[in-house]
């Protein structure tokens, strides 16, 4: 009789554990875009403020959880009208600001322009939907004041820089407008979309994503699976595990930092972006309760790419938000 149980315990521990090792896989590949130190993250310092007519200075300075940032000062030469920190994306280093930071240097702000724990030349093991990289910004923010500038600050991410923007802001009542391009309401909406697209376009006809080639039939297969139930909630195991750092079941919302943002806002969206749809941005948009915001939409600019598809408007929609958000520095 004994025999007969523990051979029937056996037929239900199998399986058993063949799930939760299927599912532990499965984490385990989802997170390593966060955790592996991916080389190409890190990029080649192969551009720098003189490429733009900046006069910069590299500085360092630390996360509020002790992380190393690595950061360009840009200073005005003239009484400046602010400071605007700025914050790349998550596959991206500070070079890809130094556009942006030279039309704000030119409309009379200082720029501190950073790069992302885990990109550049900054530290840190691992990165997150913008969760953990609020500590970098929110750290940029105590770096600026400890230069003695005392005027009015702001901050401007982009897409993951977006979302720690949106998390320090609702943090810190030392700022004092946000600029936000193309950040998600949550990790769960990005996963969403990626895998769809993943799924059902194997041409990759929207476009490259800096992940998998879409191409490969494995890959299609792969993200087929991510269907199954219980699959995010595995990610989030999984990454807490690695990180001791709880995403939530969503894997990070922004819209419950956006709903304690008090100062003015600007959304940017592009209405050809699929990764964040204007849907989505707009979500962040009504969850803000200030009514100092501004939605902003470019037709045809994909994921990230609003100011490359009309340099102009953007530039002049940024500094004139900017410009009637900012208090003026007697």
């Amino acid at each position: 009789m004994k025999i007969k149980n523990r051979h029937r315990w056996l037929w239900c521990a199998i399986p058993l554990t063949l799930i939760v090792l299927f599912y532990a896989a499965v984490g385990y590949m989802a997170t390593s875009v966060l955790v592996a130190q991916d080389p190409s993250r890190r990029g080649i310092m192969n551009r720098g403020p003189q490429n733009y007519g900046l006069v910069g200075e590299t500085v360092s300075f630390h996360a509020t959880d002790g992380v190393p940032i690595k950061a360009w000062w840009l200073p005005v030469t003239a009484p400046a009208r602010g400071t605007v920190i700025v914050v790349p994306s998550g596959e991206y280093t500070r070079q890809v600001m130094l556009p942006r930071a030279a039309f704000l240097v030119h409309g009379g702000y200082n720029v501190l322009a950073i790069d992302l724990r885990g990109h550049g030349e900054s530290g840190g093991r691992f990165m997150s939907p913008g969760l953990v990289e609020r500590l970098d910004v929110l750290g940029a923010i105590r770096y600026v004041r400890s230069r003695g500038e005392r005027g009015p600050l702001a901050l401007f991410g982009v897409c993951q820089g977006g979302v720690a923007s949106l998390f320090a802001t609702a943090e810190s009542p030392d700022l004092r407008a946000v600029i936000s391009d193309s950040a998600f309401p949550s990790g769960y909406d990005v996963f969403r979309n990626l895998r769809d697209y993943f799924v059902h376009d194997p041409a990759g006809s929207r476009g490259r994503t800096g992940l998998v080639d879409p191409r490969k039939p494995w890959v299609r297969a792969m993200f087929r699976l991510t269907y199954l139930p219980g699959i995010v909630s595995s990610v989030a195991v999984v990454y807490y595990l690695r990180t001791g750092v709880w995403l939530g079941a969503d894997l990070v919302s922004s819209l419950s930092a956006a709903s304690r943002i008090s100062c003015p806002a600007l959304i940017i969206s592009g209405e050809a972006d699929w990764i964040v749809p204007p849907a989505d941005a707009r979500k962040i948009f009504a969850a803000i309760p200030n009514p100092s915001k501004t939605f902003l939409s470019f037709p045809n600019a994909s994921h990230d790419g609003a100011w490359s598809s009309a340099p102009d408007r953007y530039r002049t929609a940024v500094l004139q938000f900017l410009d009637s958000s900012l208090p003026r520095v007697q």
